[in-house]
């Protein structure tokens, strides 16, 4: 109850600036007092104290208490007044004086009783960006105006604990292992695609983000770095509310959103859907590579100059709706889509020296291809409730469509000592994911709390990839069987998860246990068939210590064991060779990936003043490594083994000042010691070394419905096995205006204004061979849009508490799990 009166509180604190334009903080009275429980006298933190002249509602004044309920309001105004107390699960307390000759009024302890006001406060002040429970923070994304302007990508930079690299690649605590949710549900489009879904994602779908770093026993064991989970907007309102919104940048892209719901009775449905289109300037990509090896004297060195231009378009859709049968039970249904599509076309300019720097090879390459993903994911979950609030009895079942094709065609032209090819390779991947989850939960006492739960996931996965080659004889495209391949791939987990929480005050403790049994079972055909078989048990421990020092101030202790079951992008071990001289390609003998996290943390939130510092230390001994290594002809591989060591520990922290209500000033940072080492190819490599980072944003309201904000951040280079990334610098600033009682927003926004281009570098270094490439792309880009919401809202419509959550696969990485880009 006093984390809500906290946050109540927060919101209405900007509501000083209206007191302020009506000029009524100047001295003339001083009104003290304090706000304590009836029952133990204590002081509660954080009451909404509201002041107005019992004889008109002209002259209010808003404010919170301190932390003991302490308040001091100045008032110029003479006569009576009605004082007014409000503070989440306690009644609404009322207190009429009258001033006179002394400027001083000590109205003294001023008591409430616990209970719940159905009464409403009509408050205009700026909304919280971060919350932080237990076990989690959640960044809310729709009260961050840059959200009427961004994509969900680069929203993501602004998120605590989650990074964004210059080649858009996510990782949470630096770990690119994690699990992405949508509504609290597992989605395996997320898992492959993740980068292409979320930057076609407009920022104003998702109400907030949810950043789980220690997932209890009733998430699935997998996600090494913890789970990201998305939150669309779910506004299923009594009446009927809406919203259209439209984009255009600089470079031609157009953007647009539709949302409706309503509300009629017993059923609220909802819909949203949204179209982007993906646009940029070509690209270019340099590379240098110096081979070690012996054989290699002819080959020395490799010079490369590509450049690359594409465009897609992005639709995306989902629905709700529920309908309530009685009022202790609810029916409720939802359905995501997503499909996209993109062309890209490329040219590449290859040359090969010997060690005396003299041209002993030279070739250009021509490529170009469609690439398209969609996937279709409905669920219908069942929700009994009982007299005793709280408790749960919920069952779910989600069925989920996921398919990816590529078409792409490659050739070489004016080649000096170089073969002369031309490939045509077409891939069709498809993902069936069915899941059943039943669950319970019993708050038995205030003190104590109970939770359980069973699940069973089925997957299916089929990938087929045929390769054609051109036959120089008779110049027709005939298959190659020897480098087409088909994978049948088949999953089926089972689980089941105990929890208990014991909370007697100011220390409370949430355990639990999860037994998991999963079964493999895979068949990829080829020229050669190769086929395997495994079973795995996993019981993955959980424990949570929290202790509020005061009631603004917390401490959090936590362990927890984490999985990573690889993908079907992970094991598929089709080779993508479109470029002969650096191959991709999956292992399909990979295993689950164990991990142990633990993680101390302490928070201290006050009306203005935000901070949270989070030290974490995550171990591995079989950790899923990418290797790249080369052969005695020269060719470059990138697949993936468990055969690395992997150890980090490092610390976060969150920094939030707010001054009043038109200033807002947020800063995320860490620094993190990584050490990695594996036994590859008969030999051990390793690697180590520190990463920060330093990411500040702001927001500043410039005159009556307008703000300004801004973002930026600086990464240093992070560490690979066999290598690392280099540094990146960022910033953005938007503007927006509201229009006709913020029906209408007017939005204007630019990334990277200080910036023309934006040059990314990885470096890989072996005993084979070291290799540099520069990813450079157009860095300054505009963009403008409007949004018009309409409608009318009331009461909001249930959902049930408890879904299915699917965060089982590994996700996050770098490429499509061949290595392709």
């Amino acid at each position: 109850m006093k984390k809500w009166s906290f946050l109540l509180c927060l919101c209405l604190s900007g509501v000083v600036l209206f007191a302020q334009e009506k000029n009524l903080f100047v001295p003339g009275y001083k009104v003290t007092g304090q706000a304590v429980e009836s029952k133990s006298g204590k002081g509660i933190p954080y009451v909404t104290i509201t002041m107005q002249k019992s004889d008109s509602l002209q002259d209010v004044i808003r404010l919170c208490s301190d932390v003991s309920g302490k308040f001091t309001v100045n008032l110029k105004t003479e006569g009576k007044h009605t004082l007014t107390l409000s503070a989440v699960g306690y009644k609404r307390t009322l207190w009429n004086f009258e001033t006179g000759n002394d400027p001083v009024i000590e109205i003294g302890i001023i008591q409430m009783e616990e209970g719940v006001d159905l009464q409403e406060i009509s408050v205009t002040a700026q909304k919280p960006l971060i919350k932080i429970d237990v076990d989690k923070l959640t960044y809310s994304i729709e009260n961050d105006p840059d959200s009427k302007t961004n994509n969900a990508l680069e929203m993501l930079r602004k998120v605590p604990m989650i990074t964004v690299d210059g080649e858009d690649n996510v990782t949470l605590n630096g770990q690119s292992n994690f699990k992405v949710l949508v509504n609290g549900k597992s989605s395996s489009m997320m898992s492959q695609n993740f980068k292409d879904v979320i930057r076609s994602l407009p920022a104003s779908s998702i109400k907030e983000i949810e950043v789980i770093t220690s997932p209890s026993s009733k998430y699935e064991a997998e996600g090494v770095g913890g789970i990201i989970n998305i939150i669309t907007v779910r506004k299923m309102l009594s009446g009927y509310n809406g919203s259209l919104n439209a984009g255009y940048d600089n470079f031609g892209a157009i953007s647009g959103s539709v949302y409706v719901s309503s509300k009629i009775n017993k059923l609220g449905l909802s819909g949203r859907y949204s179209i982007n289109q993906y646009k940029r300037p070509p690209s270019r990509n340099n590379l240098y590579r110096e081979s070690y090896l012996a054989s290699s004297e002819k080959q020395k060195y490799t010079n490369s100059l590509s450049t690359y231009e594409g465009s897609g378009v992005f639709h995306n859709f989902n629905g709700e709706a529920s309908y309530d049968i009685d009022s202790l039970n609810l029916i409720s249904m939802s359905f995501w889509g997503f499909q996209g599509s993109n062309n890209s076309q490329g040219k590449s300019v290859m040359e090969i020296l010997d060690s005396q720097h003299a041209r002993t090879s030279y070739f250009e390459m021509l490529s170009g291809g469609d690439y398209g993903f969609g996937v279709i994911s409905g669920n219908i979950d069942y929700q009994k409730t009982f007299k005793k609030p709280d408790k749960t009895f919920t069952v779910s079942y989600r069925l989920e469509n996921n398919s990816t094709t590529s078409d792409n065609t490659s050739e070489t032209q004016n080649t000096i000592n170089y073969e002369d090819y031309k490939q045509h390779i077409i891939r069709d991947d498809f993902t069936r994911e069915q899941t059943l989850q039943i669950d319970y939960y019993d708050p038995l006492t205030k003190k104590h709390q109970i939770e359980c739960g069973l699940k069973g996931i089925y997957r299916q996965n089929e990938g087929n990839s045929d390769v054609f080659r051109l036959n120089m004889l008779t110049g027709e495209m005939e298959k190659d069987n020897g480098r087409s391949n088909e994978l049948v791939y088949d999953q089926t987990i089972v689980g089941m998860y105990g929890g208990y929480v014991f909370n007697p005050g100011k220390f409370s403790l949430k355990t639990g246990l999860r037994a998991e049994l999963t079964w493999n079972s895979a068949v990829s055909k080829s020229e050669r068939d190769t086929s395997f078989f495994n079973s795995l048990k996993n019981v993955v421990p959980y424990l949570t210590l929290n202790y509020k020092l005061k009631p603004t101030e917390t401490m959090k202790l936590s362990y927890t064991q984490r999985l990573q079951r690889p993908g079907i992008w992970y094991l598929n071990p089709y080779r993508n060779d479109m470029n002969r001289l650096y191959v991709y390609y999956g292992n399909p003998n990979l295993k689950s990936e164990v991990s142990h996290s633990f993680e101390l943390s302490y928070s201290n939130f006050t009306p203005k003043f935000n901070f949270n510092l989070t030290s974490r230390t995550l171990f591995s001994n079989n950790s899923i490594e990418q290797i790249v290594f080369m052969d005695n002809l020269n060719v470059q591989h990138t697949t993936y083994d468990n055969i690395g060591s992997n150890f980090q520990t490092g610390l976060s922290t969150y920094l939030s000042y707010r001054p009043n209500g038109k200033i807002n000033i947020n800063l995320n940072g860490g620094i993190t010691y990584t050490r990695k080492e594996a036994m590859s190819m008969g030999r051990i490599q390793q690697n180590d070394g520190f990463n920060y980072r330093i990411s500040p944003n702001g927001r500043l309201t410039l005159w009556k419905d307008a703000s300004l904000s801004f973002s930026g951040g600086y990464y240093s280079p992070s560490v690979r096995l066999q290598g690392k990334s280099s540094g990146y610098i960022y910033s953005s600033a938007g503007i927006s205006q509201y229009f006709l009682k913020k029906k209408i927003t007017l939005n204007f926004s630019v990334n990277n204004p200080f910036m023309k281009e934006l040059i990314y570098t990885n470096k890989y270094l072996t005993d084979e061979f070291k290799s540099v490439s520069e990813y450079i792309q157009i860095a300054r880009s505009f963009r403008v849009s409007l949004s018009f919401n309409f409608g009318k809202m009331e009461t909001n419509v249930k959902k049930v508490k408890r879904g299915i959550q699917n965060d089982d696969l590994k996700s996050g990485g770098e490429g499509d799990g061949t290595g392709a880009r």
